[in-house]
């Protein structure tokens, strides 16, 4: 995958935070611009020390000022699909770098 996002990661946007519960490349968009047109929210990732070999603390930024498409929730199709189970509303999401698009599923915790 071309962004450096993975699945435990935690995506930030509006200052809330979102854990990544699958991600993967995704095709479909053909062209920057159309993409940029869907784009219309910025956000960010961050990574707990676990996931790069420290043993504890915050979770650190990762990537800023990434390109995403407003949070839609994942209907049942997706769910099955990707083959995530959470008991929390699920959401998917858009981002985009200059290498490609990644297709985000999310947990939204409501807290």
């Amino acid at each position: 995958m071309s962004i450096n996002i993975r699945e435990g990661d935690i995506l930030v946007v509006d200052s809330k935070e979102y854990p990544i519960k699958s991600c993967g490349e995704y095709t479909e968009f053909g062209s920057t611009p159309t993409f940029r047109l869907m784009a219309t929210k910025t956000a960010s990732t961050k990574r707990t020390p676990a996931a790069v070999g420290a043993l504890r603390g915050a979770p650190t930024e990762v990537l800023s000022d990434l390109a995403v498409t407003p949070l839609d929730p994942a209907d049942q199709e997706l769910r099955e699909r990707t083959g995530v189970n959470s008991i929390h509303e699920l959401l998917q999401t858009f981002a985009a770098d200059s290498d490609g698009y990644v297709h985000l599923i999310l947990e939204d915790l409501k807290t």
